[in-house]
């Protein structure tokens, strides 16, 4: 498929160009280049005509006055970084990300579509998806087949509206496919979507951690082209030898690739033009050290030969999608994506070429570009019309514990970042009791819309922290946890107030405050401020004894059913093995 419409008269002018009948638009000489399809570094020139490379080689081109001349000499170039699977929903969005993504050398994105499925009618998406790849980082996306959350009342993943958004050129993969246990239950739907995707030609990516190779085969023989969740070189191998592509990920969550590059250079195996590299929807601590610049780095470091890493991060995942005759190489008829580097090993570029386009320091291209706002098609906030209420935060709720024989409330407990489990072991049945467990907290999930409250016992996300809000999560409710009553309502007002975000409330006092307006995930502030902000949040978490990978991901998965054991929904607490909800929802 085509990364960039080819009119007939650039088809033309490439072609004049490439025979020396028509000036260069961009002549760079005197740099050594990688070629990916070789796997070694060359020196030659580079001929742009527009967005096209017209020419590779010794052969000097045709030149005029609006020729813009590039002296490479000592300068090392590289095909733009591809980042084949982003979550562009971070408390950042995907302009924002895309122009701090381009300023560090990735050019092409194939980014999550969730939260913008859930938020918009298909003719909205449409436009959106339309607008966002017209920024010189080209974008395309997944279409989610599963929700990741239960229930789905508002019928949102309905089989026409994921059809639909299937159809869009520029959704090129069906995925990632979380709900595996529907899958293995045969649900018609899920088959139905995965067929449907496969009918189009389009690919269905994987989401397995921890699965054995008979799961892996399985998953092969439904259709799953690839899958990222490896945490082991065994794992690497697993999916390699059922078919799949195996996406190496080094993410603010998951930030497993040096132990992946040393286990498999233990193995003696050869690197496999079936791997890509991914930073996996990083949170904006970790985005400060770059995006696919940074994940090549740390390959680097860790040990893969360079030349496998820039690969990874370029043809590979260009192959994976079927796009390798128009990005991810340094090759006649390629889109222009170049980036210049001082050092073989230093991947962040000095300079920055997308679509033919140069880039300035601050992620522009040098034409202009319109700059757009996601709250110019989204501007959908967390809303709640009824008034906070004391209520919500009383424990015990005994009316509740009565009607079902219980004398406590369920006590989940953290064992990493993002899984959690029942905490048999512990009781706790009052406010007196919960205060003397210095990392145990009162967790209420809001549905303003249904009008019902899901409580639990939360342990070990941090301690002695007197109020957290947040509407940054898998679902849409309100989420609140904490240690003092009147500090969670105040914090719950604080993000109502701002239509969503994440607030801190201690001794009486906003001690953090993030809105997030765009349908309580996102905002439009630009990447610096994310940064300042997401890196303030993760310190006063560590500070009050978060002990894990990224408090931010740790948000995100309360309400993520597709994750083991138990998990916070609308309806009351969920076991994901069983299927079954062990403690439900009451009314407001």
């Amino acid at each position: 498929m085509r990364a960039r419409k080819l009119t007939e008269m650039a088809y033309k002018q490439m072609i004049r160009t490439a025979k020396g009948l028509e000036a260069a638009s961009v002549w760079i000489t005197g740099g050594t280049i990688l070629d990916v399809y070789t796997k070694s570094w060359r020196q030659a020139d580079i001929v742009l005509s527009g967005e096209r490379i017209a020419y590779v080689g010794e052969k000097a081109p045709l030149v005029n006055q609006d020729t813009i001349c590039i002296n490479a000499k000592d300068k090392y170039i590289v095909p733009g970084y591809i980042e084949p699977h982003a979550h562009p929903f971070q408390w950042y969005n995907p302009f924002t990300l895309a122009d701090y993504a381009l300023q560090t050398g990735t050019t092409t994105m194939v980014s999550d579509s969730l939260f913008f499925f859930q938020l918009l009618p298909y003719d909205k998406l449409s436009s959106l998806l339309d607008e966002i790849n017209k920024h010189p980082v080209k974008q395309f996306f997944w279409a989610r087949l599963d929700s990741q959350t239960l229930p789905d009342p508002e019928g949102v993943f309905q089989r026409e509206r994921i059809k639909e958004l299937l159809d869009h050129p520029l959704v090129i993969q069906a995925g990632e496919l979380t709900d595996w246990r529907g899958v293995l239950d045969e649900r018609e739907e899920l088959l139905e979507g995965m067929r449907y995707a496969l009918d189009l030609g389009k690919r269905i990516e994987g989401h397995h951690p921890g699965a054995s190779y008979h799961t892996l085969a399985l998953a092969a023989a439904h259709g799953v082209g690839a899958c990222h969740e490896s945490m082991t070189a065994d794992e690497l191998l697993h999916r390699l030898q059922v078919g799949m592509y195996a996406t190496l990920r080094h993410s603010s969550i998951r930030p497993d690739l040096p132990k992946l590059i040393k286990e498999w250079k233990q193995l003696g195996l050869p690197w496999s033009p079936r791997m890509m590299l991914t930073s996996d929807g990083a949170t904006a601590p970790m985005l400060r050290n770059g995006v696919m610049d940074y994940t090549i780095r740390v390959a680097i470091e860790a040990g893969m030969p360079m030349e496998e890493a820039y690969v990874m991060a370029t043809l590979n995942p260009a192959t994976y999608y079927k796009m390798d005759t128009e990005i991810g190489g340094i090759a006649p008829g390629r889109v222009a994506d170049i980036l210049l580097l001082t050092e073989r090993s230093n991947p962040t570029p000095e300079t920055v070429i997308a679509n033919g386009l140069l880039i300035d320091g601050e992620g522009q291209a040098k034409a202009k570009i319109p700059k757009r706002q996601l709250s110019e098609f989204i501007s959908i906030g967390s809303t709640m019309e009824e008034k906070v209420s004391d209520h919500w935060f009383q424990f015990p709720e005994q009316e509740q514990e009565q009607a079902l024989h219980l004398d406590a409330l369920p006590v989940i407990c953290m064992i990493n970042a993002v899984i959690s489990k029942l905490d048999t072991t512990t009781v706790i049945h009052n406010w007196e009791e919960l205060i003397q467990i210095p990392d145990a907290m009162l967790a209420v999930l809001i549905d303003p819309k249904t009008k019902q409250l899901t409580k639990a016992i939360l342990r070990g996300f941090a301690v002695e922290l007197e109020a957290l809000a947040t509407t940054f999560h898998a679902s849409t409710e309100f989420l609140v946890l904490g240690r003092n009553p009147q500090a969670m309502k105040a914090a719950l007002q604080e993000i109502v107030a701002s239509k969503g975000g994440v607030a801190i409330i201690e001794k009486g006092e906003v001690l953090f405050h993030m809105p997030l307006p765009i349908g309580g995930k996102m905002t439009d502030e630009p990447m610096e401020i994310v940064m300042e902000k997401s890196e303030l949040f993760s310190t006063l978490m560590r500070e009050r004894g978060y002990r894990f990978d990224d408090p931010i991901y740790s948000l995100l998965f309360f309400t993520a059913t597709h994750l083991p054991f138990v998990r916070f929904t609308k309806s009351g607490i969920y076991e994901v093995k069983t299927g079954t909800m062990i403690y439900p929802a009451s009314s407001i």
